[in-house]
């Protein structure tokens, strides 16, 4: 090799250093720069789908899971009004068609389901994806246990399939079920003193863990 050769391969070799080095702090800039919003909204996400699934609570606080819970079960939140326990709303992820469903189930004191909201999901638009639809997930409201039908329903706790999207519906009925069947083996006797600790945002009242 000539040494005309190997200073072209030096150069080379110092340039793409260069341009590596460059690049990967520019993307770890822009990552601290995104963390913050990124967080922020998911956070903002979180209190609109806790308020939609139990919107008698004016508070939320944490709950401690139970060691040994359904691994779909992510979160649990008691619902306050006044100093006193309106209910629970329990997060959970079920595996849907195209991934993980993240949505919270409000229930009330007397175990009925108040509400769902869905909070994350990539299933395919169009199909799976109507699952956010007002029409679908109110169908979910007074329920004690889920039961997916493709026709209309014709019983207590039957919900209709979206069409062309039954896995899409079966993995949300599993994941309310979890959460129904959670607050049945845990919080059905839960006392009403308080579990965990809030800390007031910018007028709202967000869960905080205990240490």
């Amino acid at each position: 090799m000539s040494q005309s050769n190997a200073k072209k391969i030096i150069s080379l070799g110092i340039t793409l250093f260069i341009v590596t080095a460059v690049t990967g702090i520019i993307l770890g800039v822009v990552h601290d720069i995104t963390l913050e919003p990124i967080r922020a909204t998911q956070e903002k996400l979180k209190v609109e789908a806790l308020r939609g699934a139990l919107p008698e609570a004016e508070e939320f606080r944490t709950l401690e899971l139970a060691e040994d819970s359904d691994v779909i079960i992510k979160d649990v939140q008691e619902g306050v009004t006044g100093g006193n326990a309106v209910g629970y709303c329990v997060t959970v992820a079920p595996r849907g068609y195209a991934g993980p469903i993240e949505l919270v189930a409000g229930i009330t004191n007397d175990g009925n389901l108040r509400a769902i909201r869905i909070m994350n999901q990539s299933e395919t638009p169009g199909l799976g994806s109507k699952s956010i639809l007002p029409g679908f997930y109110e169908q979910f409201k007074d329920a004690t246990q889920i039961t997916v039908v493709k026709r209309s329903p014709a019983a207590p706790g039957e919900i209709q399939a979206i069409s062309g999207a039954t896995i899409t519906s079966d993995a949300i009925a599993s994941g309310v079920n979890a959460a129904l069947s959670y607050w049945r083996n845990y919080l059905a006797y839960l006392a009403p003193e308080t579990r965990g600790v809030t800390v007031a945002v910018s007028g709202v009242t967000l869960p905080v863990k205990e240490d």
